[in-house]
């Protein structure tokens, strides 16, 4: 068997139940080929029609169905209109799909009673990844990329997210399809440009790999694996400071605790994150926890417009979250 298809299957068990995101495509079907050769009996295949290419994304639907019955697994898929949906909710198409099959997994996940997810995502996928949040202007979080196992909660359903095919490269992937000549579906939009990451994959990656005579994806991915290490300290310093000083008080309000005023202001960013996801505070971005940060280590402002109409105020040694006063 190639090197490309040394699936990290650490704590995954063929005895056990798995949800598995198959487009058609090379990826994954090319996972779930090799699933079925290490003897995964009791994959549920999970497919969305994004509608987003006519006739041939229902030819894909059709492809991934039949495809899973050869294998003898059963096949859930749903259709959505993925275009329709980014414009009612004011998204871009990649995230309002990336939203709609979240939730198509959640469904299917409590129909089976199966949380686990498998998803065909490799190394190269990583590396796009980690460039575009790069040029976003990402923090250490994000430079870590896409996690082997990600924890993700979509409406009152947990999922659990495996990526064992992190470590591989496309081009491993390509061999082995090659090698075992199976069949898949071709996404013709894979070589429109437009789309940022078609154009970070087609035209930026190769251009940096030109520019400085070596190939970039290897250096992205073992960024993504440094950053992904530091991140998991600092995550683990954060937590401890919030208990050991005792700052979410039991009504919900940050206590500004003589720990948290002297802490180091990388700290003091992530227990503000932390505290403000936890109070549902929408749109957090950099500019924002900076200025938050005043709060805790100035007399003055005492008061900071958040979005949708909401405010950060200090009052008595505490951080709150209240409406703007109209």
């Amino acid at each position: 068997m190639l090197r490309a298809m040394q699936l990290d299957l650490t704590n995954f068990s063929p005895t056990r139940r798995y949800l598995v995101g198959v487009s058609g495509g090379r990826d994954s079907v090319a996972l779930l080929h090799h699933l079925h050769a290490l003897g995964f009996a009791k994959l549920i295949v999970c497919h969305v029609n994004h509608r987003l290419r006519g006739r041939a994304s229902t030819t894909d639907a059709a492809f991934v169905r039949r495809l899973s019955l050869s294998l003898g697994y059963e096949c859930e898929s749903a259709s959505i209109d993925v275009r329709r949906l980014a414009r009612d909710t004011r998204t871009s198409i990649e995230t309002a799909a990336r939203n709609a099959r979240h939730e198509f997994f959640a469904e299917v996940a409590r129909k089976h009673r199966c949380p686990r997810v498998i998803l065909a995502h490799h190394a190269d996928d990583q590396a796009e990844t980690v460039l575009m949040r790069i040029l976003r202007g990402t923090s250490i979080s994000g430079l870590g990329g896409m996690k082997r196992e990600t924890t993700l909660r979509v409406g009152l359903s947990t999922l659990t997210l495996l990526r064992p095919l992190l470590h591989v490269r496309r081009t491993e992937i390509d061999a082995y399809i090659a090698l075992h000549r199976i069949t898949f579906r071709e996404d013709a939009t894979n070589a429109d440009p437009t789309p940022s990451r078609n154009h970070v994959r087609q035209l930026l990656l190769p251009q940096l790999s030109a520019a400085i005579g070596r190939d970039v994806a290897p250096m992205l991915t073992r960024l993504a694996i440094t950053a992904a290490r530091d991140d998991a300290l600092l995550q683990s310093l954060t937590q401890d400071l919030v208990e050991r000083a005792s700052l979410i008080a039991p009504d919900g309000s940050l206590v500004l605790a003589p720990e948290l005023r002297s802490a180091h202001v990388a700290l003091q960013h992530r227990v503000l994150h932390h505290w403000l996801k936890s109070q549902a505070v929408p749109d957090l971005d950099h500019d924002l926890l900076s200025a938050a940060v005043s709060l805790i280590t100035n007399l003055e402002p005492a008061r900071l417009n958040l979005p949708q109409g909401l405010q950060l105020r200090r009052k008595a040694g505490r951080l709150r979250i209240a409406h703007q006063a109209s």
